[in-house]
């Protein structure tokens, strides 16, 4: 259920970020969705990587670093956490350098910026949602 409303919400962050291209400084709303939801549970890369390559088609036609640099995350999360043990520094470190990947199409700090203030809270509730599942 969780992926099914990320999903949808990552759809209209795309549509908001299609529609008011140009006009005002905004977010990656629906990377910023995404990311969030990998950071969460790194297990979400099974619907999040196709989502990332269709962010990627809609808004540059081609595989970007965006989608690389996502497709990383997984294992680079994995192999952090077997040796450091899992923590908020590690994540945040993924975080940082998946939201750098923006600079290379040109988004501009400003914007990378606001994707990785949007990014945090939406990373929150979302771990706090994985968090009462289990309990």
């Amino acid at each position: 259920m969780i992926a099914v409303a990320m999903l949808l919400l990552a759809l209209l962050g795309i549509s908001l970020n299609l529609a008011f291209a140009g006009v005002l400084m905004q977010p990656d709303w629906a990377l910023a969705v995404l990311l969030a939801s990998l950071l969460a549970h790194r297990h979400n890369w099974a619907w999040v990587l196709p989502a990332v390559l269709l962010h990627d088609m809609i808004f540059y036609g081609e595989i970007q670093i965006n989608f690389i640099i996502m497709a990383l995350l997984p294992p680079a999360m994995i192999y952090l956490d077997q040796h450091l043990g899992a923590g908020l520094p590690q994540r945040l470190l993924l975080m940082l350098a998946a939201v750098t990947g923006l600079l290379w199409p040109g988004w501009g700090v400003p914007a990378c910026l606001l994707t990785l203030c949007l990014c945090v809270p939406i990373w929150r509730l979302l771990t706090r949602q994985y968090a009462q599942q289990t309990a």
